[in-house]
C-alpha cells in the first residue's frame, strides 16, 4: 500500500511540473505522451487519460467519474467533432468510424477480439465493456485499446471528444480530448494553439494553459488510481 501511495505522489508531482498542453505548430503528434479529456454535465464529472503502451500499439485508457446513478451501465465513445464552448454534448456528431466499419457491416456488432475490423475507432465501450456505477455514483475503469494512437490520422483521437451516454443512448456528459507534450518547464512558453480545437474555444486559451499542470496532475492522479483499482 505504501509503494503505491509513494507511486500516485511521484506520478503527480512529475504530472504537474513537466506536462503542458500540445502546441501543435511546434509538437508533431509523435511527441504526445499523454491526452486528457474532462468530463461535465448534468452532475457528471471526471476525466478520461490516455497513455501509449509500452511495447505495444494503441493507449492505456483510465476512466474516473463521478456523478452517476449507482448500477447503472454507461456506454462511452469517441465522437467526431469537439465539444463547443456551451458544452453541448449533441454538437459532437456520431461515433469515429473513419474505416466505415459500421456502413459496411450493416448490422454493427463489435468484436473485441477483432477490433480493427469489426468496430468503431470510437467504439470504447465495445472493446473495453460499459462503465458500471458503484454505491456512491462513481465508476472507474483501465484498459488497453490496440486500436486508438495519437498519430495515424484514421486512428487518432486528438482533435476529437468523448462523451459519455445514458443507458437509453442518449448523451450524459461529455469533454474534449486535448494533448500534452513533455517539456523543460524553464523553456515552456506556457502557450496554447491547438489547431485542431474549435475557434470558440479560443476565448478559453488563457485559461485552459495556465490550468494545464494541475489538469495533468489530475490526470496522473486518475490514471494511478484507475489503475490500482484494476
Amino acid at each position: 500500500m505504501f509503494k503505491n501511495i509513494v507511486a500516485l505522489v511521484f506520478a503527480a508531482a512529475t504530472a504537474s511540473a513537466s506536462f503542458y498542453v500540445r502546441d501543435t505548430d511546434s509538437s508533431p503528434a509523435s511527441k504526445v505522451a499523454q491526452a486528457v479529456a474532462n468530463i461535465t454535465g448534468n452532475g457528471v464529472s471526471g476525466n478520461f487519460t490516455f497513455v501509449p503502451i509500452s511495447g505495444q500499439t494503441g493507449l492505456k485508457v483510465g476512466i474516473t467519474l463521478s456523478g452517476l446513478k449507482p448500477g447503472t451501465q454507461y456506454p462511452f465513445h469517441i465522437h467526431v467533432n469537439l465539444v463547443p464552448s456551451n458544452g453541448n454534448c449533441t454538437a459532437t456528431g456520431g461515433h469515429l468510424d473513419t474505416y466505415g466499419i459500421k456502413t459496411a457491416n450493416g448490422t454493427y456488432s463489435c468484436d473485441k477480439t477483432k477490433p480493427l475490423t469489426t468496430c468503431e475507432i470510437g467504439d470504447l465501450a465495445g472493446i473495453a465493456g460499459n462503465l458500471v456505477a458503484n454505491s456512491n455514483g462513481q465508476a472507474t475503469m483501465t484498459f488497453n485499446n490496440p486500436v486508438i494512437t495519437f498519430g495515424d490520422n484514421k486512428t487518432t483521437i486528438l482533435g476529437h471528444s468523448i462523451v459519455v451516454h445514458n443507458p437509453d443512448n442518449s448523451r450524459l456528459a461529455c469533454g474534449n480530448i486535448v494533448g500534452f507534450v513533455l517539456k523543460d518547464p524553464s523553456s515552456a512558453t506556457s502557450s496554447r494553439s491547438d489547431s485542431s480545437q474549435s475557434d470558440s474555444d479560443s476565448d478559453s486559451t488563457d485559461s485552459q494553459t495556465s490550468g494545464a499542470a494541475s489538469a495533468a496532475m489530475s490526470a496522473a492522479l486518475a490514471l494511478v488510481a484507475a489503475a490500482i483499482a484494476f
